[in-house]
């Protein structure tokens, strides 16, 4: 438990911090606050991508005035949910009708005092780092009520706006190795992203799900980061790391998933038993924690463009896959039930892979029926056509 007065003085002060801040690097992120759905709006995403500087990016363009309280604060630690009625009494007193929670899913009981504010009539937007907080009867309680937001760490073209500078190969390779971690941008600790990516992995996402092998738990971590674009298995990660078994390999993943680190990227099938027994390729939420790993992107040049270019299309698209028949696509994108974009990624299109790049492209078209492909490279642009079917070859910059 914790004194009023002590967690008044708290509030205080973080409000102060809060308004002080600066507006920073707009967010690729739309909210309709029109909508009436939005009574509850969570925002969802990985430490130290920025969602504190979000929720006062929403504040300036949205509100004339909120209620802030950050529940990470270290005076916060002995908070517990017999506390939730001194700060109701605190909200209360400031007369505001908009809360922004910062991480209060951290703290038990979180659930019922938010549906509360909400039956009281209160606007609540609220951080997250945990994309299974929803999975509960709660949530389903509220269905129509809330709208969820993901936020990834920079763009491409939001760390060419905060740098100042052209989009062009060589801002695709420093936004490679260097990623778009927000607080990156402001250090010149060359260990950020390695120390970054070891408390994520340890404290943020192992610890919250009760691992018991810290160890093996970050050397499967490890294991996919260097492997980003492959495909993988339960089975396969249990043989090659040395995990007990096979169910543990899958629970590591799906803990590396919830905690917005890791993507996997499903075989596109009509069914969904196949879908979920294919292998899945792995992607990882930053290049740069790659590039703080092996000390260089030279040699997985190829991987990491990949990598950057189905983080582009989760930014758009809700449904994403790869295509693998006779040959493979990278990327088919879904909207509403219909195919909005094929793509497929090649760092350096040559001669000799021309034809294998293409051939993947051509047939998943075919399939879906789509006259309109995209082929994204480093630095080279062209144009191919066949049976009236028309591949655009794009620069990741220009994409």
């Amino acid at each position: 438990m914790i004194l009023k007065s002590v967690l008044f003085n708290i509030i205080n002060s973080q409000q102060k911090l809060f308004f002080s801040r600066e507006i920073g690097v707009e967010r690729e992120i739309n909210i309709d606050f029109e909508d009436e759905n939005t009574q509850l709006i969570v925002i969802n995403g990985i430490k130290r991508t920025g969602k504190s500087s979000f929720l006062f990016q929403l504040y300036k363009q949205n509100f004339q005035d909120v209620f802030y309280i950050n529940f990470e604060h270290p005076g916060l630690y002995d908070f517990d949910q017999n506390d939730f009625f001194k700060l109701d009494e605190i909200i209360t007193a400031t007369g505001n009708s908009v809360l922004f929670f910062d991480e209060i899913t951290e703290q038990k009981g979180w659930h019922s005092y938010v549906r509360q504010k909400l039956d009281e009539g209160f606007r609540v937007i609220l951080t997250a780092s945990n994309s299974e907080i929803l999975n509960n009867e709660w949530a389903l309680n509220l269905t129509g009520r809330y709208i969820t937001k993901d936020l990834l760490p920079f763009s491409f073209d939001e760390f060419c706006t905060n740098y100042t500078i052209e989009k062009d190969e060589d801002a695709v390779l420093n936004y490679m190795k260097n990623g778009g971690f927000p607080a990156k941008q402001n250090t010149t600790n060359s260990d950020y992203l390695s120390q970054l990516f070891d408390d994520i992995v340890v404290r943020e996402i192992g610890l919250r799900f009760g691992v018991r092998d810290l160890k093996s738990f970050k050397r499967l971590a490890i294991y996919l980061l260097l492997n980003v674009g492959e495909l993988i298995t339960g089975n396969q990660l249990k043989n090659t790391l040395g995990i007990k078994t096979t169910s543990t390999a899958v629970d590591y993943l799906s803990y590396l998933e919830a905690g917005f680190l890791m993507h996997y990227l499903p075989k596109f099938s009509y069914s969904t038993r196949k879908q979920m027994v294919n292998p899945r390729k792995v992607y990882v939420i930053d290049t740069g924690f790659v590039a703080a790993s092996t000390f260089s992107v030279e040699g997985k040049v190829e991987q990491l463009l990949e990598n950057l270019v189905f983080l582009k299309l989760r930014n758009l698209y809700t449904e994403l896959y790869y295509f693998s028949e006779k040959n493979t696509c990278d990327f088919v994108a879904f909207g509403k039930d219909q195919v909005l974009e094929v793509v497929q990624v090649c760092s350096d299109l040559q001669q000799d892979n021309l034809e294998k790049e293409l051939n993947g492209l051509y047939e998943a078209m075919d399939f879906f029926e789509f006259s309109r492909g995209t082929l994204v490279t480093m630095n080279q642009t062209d144009r191919f056509e066949k049976d009236g079917k028309v591949v655009d070859v794009v620069p990741f910059y220009a994409y």
